[in-house]
């Protein structure tokens, strides 16, 4: 099994300026591809752009909060991720809500005729045990791409590991033989949300091993944007000889 390095933007279509910040990380950049995400305002233009960009790789980004709905005018347990897992894990008429959710995104983002290379969640909802069987039921025979479940890793020893590295023994280590999708093998990023620095990225390239390995990005603006700025840094250290 060889090594492949994926760098995946979250929130495609959550702006007109995301959207524009993606892109040109992606044209100019070193970003490889983006999860769409349904419904929100900039998504018709992000689905229009991505028409027109083939060598972006678009996946689905399944959101459960902290965003606009698709199904409902609001989401009842408000935007953080903890009260929607709280709520879809305790109350049936929740999780039916979810799943109808869960199902319009999907019809939705088939609807766009774009190939769907990958699937994630808006703050990794995905990893919710509710939430990830609706999805496989969901996906089931129609998704043939590849699934974020990587191992968090860490740029460094921030409080964040702990709590991460908790829910992923808890929740995404018993599913790795078990899910019927191709999985990624590693994490990057939750450590450093809108902050990437292209110098550790670089440092952890040669220790990956191999396996399916994805760092995320937030962008946001095209100038003046962590992110985006680390994308384009790599983008021009590739392209220096050795």
């Amino acid at each position: 099994m060889s090594s492949t390095v994926m760098y995946i933007a979250d929130d495609f279509g959550l702006s007109d300026a995301v959207n524009e910040a993606i892109v040109h990380a992606h044209t100019h950049g070193a970003l490889h591809g983006a999860g769409l995400m349904m419904g929100q305002p900039g998504t018709e233009a992000a689905v229009a752009l991505a028409h027109t960009v083939p060598t972006l790789q678009v996946g689905w980004h399944l959101h459960l909060n902290d965003s606009i709905p698709c199904s409902v005018p609001a989401w009842p347990w408000g935007s953080s991720p903890a009260r929607a897992g709280f709520a879809i894990g305790l109350s049936p008429r929740m999780r039916a809500l979810a799943r109808r959710e869960i199902q319009m995104q999907w019809r939705q983002f088939r609807d766009t005729g774009l190939q769907c290379a990958f699937v994630n969640a808006h703050h990794h909802l995905h990893v919710h045990p509710f939430v990830r069987r609706m999805m496989a039921d969901i996906l089931a025979g129609e998704f043939d791409g590849w699934l974020r479940w990587g191992r968090p890793g860490f740029f460094d020893s921030s409080p964040s590991r702990i709590g991460y590295g908790l829910l992923d023994r808890l929740l995404c280590e018993p599913q790795r033989g078990r899910l019927p999708f191709r999985l990624s093998t590693t994490l990057w990023g939750i450590d450093r949300t809108f902050r990437m620095n292209a110098e550790e990225i670089q440092a952890r390239l040669p220790i990956l091993g191999e396996g399916l390995h994805e760092f995320i990005f937030h962008p946001r603006k095209v100038e003046s944007d962590a992110d985006t700025l680390c994308l384009l840094q790599l983008a021009r250290q590739a392209r220096v000889p050795c």
